[in-house]
């Protein structure tokens, strides 16, 4: 629920001068209006270093368990991957721009990443970009699906849709305990000693330790556009319980650690990332405890040839 009293209260306070000013303020009231909703909306930040616009969502439902679904410009997409939506959908503005969402991110119960999927999400790739050659991102897809033999190592649970771009970017659930391989960075960087591969080597490197720490949830992201397979490689960072979970889980699987507990701790981890910008990392840990629906959602580190990306995803 957005308390919008409550965030001009914030922004005058000087709190999060970063997170919640009164460029923000401004922006959310502006989407309210422009999109008559009310206050009893989930409210999603997407702020970007190096600053780009900042993204406004907001949550809405979509049915489940068919193999249609319908994006806000009417357009109905027909694939059977949409069998395994979730509930819910965000759709995300950017600002000054409130009247026509930017993005769309869908989200799945885990589907895993095996050829049906692949087919499928070749299929879609193509409808929305508008690229019949998906060759190079089947490829990916199917190295990825052959990482650990007989075991589904990624599962699909995230697509970003973005038709004005002609683009789409697959999240894909990291389910073992296993750094990414080389043999992607290899893929996509071509060769041990260029920019791209040492970046994303990097980026991995960065993100091993929460990558591999049982309390959080990371997946990986590509994206796939009208010129076709994008050179990059993103790491997305969860917490792997939600805020308000109290109950306790089994001592001999993770020490008696509350769940709560251990959503807190995810987000010290990415408070202490080199990579994550001073400017955030303070007031992002703090970010919680100033209201109780604030939430810490989600950091995403983006290897590209120029060097990285981080984008932080909060809100209420």
């Amino acid at each position: 629920m957005v308390d919008l009293d409550n965030l001009v209260k914030i922004a005058n306070s000087g709190q999060f001068p970063d997170l919640m000013n009164s460029s923000d303020v401004n922006n959310i009231k502006e989407l309210i209006n422009t999109q008559s909703l009310g206050s009893s909306i989930d409210l999603g930040i997407i702020k970007t270093s190096p600053t780009k616009p900042t993204r406004y969502g907001i949550k809405i439902e979509v049915p489940t368990g068919v193999s249609q679904v319908q994006l806000c410009d009417g357009t109905i997409l027909e694939n059977k991957i949409f069998r395994y939506l979730a509930d819910n959908k965000s759709i995300y503005f950017e600002e000054g721009k409130p009247d026509v969402p930017i993005e769309e991110f869908l989200y799945f119960d885990s589907v895993p990443l095996f050829a049906p999927t692949i087919d499928a999400l070749c299929e879609l790739a193509t409808i929305i970009t508008d690229n019949n050659d998906t060759s190079k991102l089947r490829e990916l897809l199917n190295l990825l699906e052959d990482v650990v033999p007989d075991n589904d190592d990624y599962a699909l649970t995230t697509l970003v849709l973005n038709k004005s771009n002609k683009s789409i970017k697959f999240g894909l659930n990291k389910i073992s305990d296993q750094t990414v391989s080389t043999d992607v960075f290899k893929f996509l960087g071509t060769r041990s000693n260029t920019k791209l591969y040492q970046s994303i080597q990097s980026a991995s490197m960065l993100t091993e330790d929460v990558l591999l720490n049982e309390s959080n949830r990371t997946e990986v992201y590509l994206e796939f556009n009208s010129t076709g397979l994008v050179k990059e490689l993103a790491f997305a960072l969860y917490p792997r319980y939600h805020k308000s979970v109290n109950d306790y889980v089994e001592e001999e699987d993770y020490g008696g650690v509350s769940k709560e507990q251990r959503h807190t701790n995810t987000i010290s981890q990415v408070k202490e990332c080199s990579w994550m910008p001073d400017k955030w990392s303070d007031e992002i840990f703090r970010w919680e405890n100033h209201h109780p629906t604030a939430v810490y959602a989600v950091a995403i580190l983006t290897a590209k040839t120029e060097g990285f990306q981080v984008e932080l995803e909060y809100g209420y």
